[in-house]
């Protein structure tokens, strides 16, 4: 079975190292949304507890002193 050219070794190579990084951004930006969310849900979580958010079995109402 023959081999590609050299020039189209060098091709597919960098193609592929272009789609690993894109990948590789995706994966980071991903990375940094779940860092986010979560620091969000330590948030709420942190405000339900202390009365800082109006939580109903229906879900969130509003926060406590109206700033909704």
């Amino acid at each position: 079975m023959p081999f590609p050219s050299l020039d189209e070794q060098i091709a597919i190579v960098q193609h592929i190292e272009t789609q690993s990084a894109k990948i590789d951004r995706a994966i980071s930006l991903q990375e940094q949304q779940i860092a986010k969310l979560k620091e969000l849900k330590a948030t709420l979580i942190d405000g339900a507890v202390t009365g800082k958010i109006k939580v109903s079995e229906s879900g969130f109402t509003g926060f406590k002193d109206g700033q909704d």
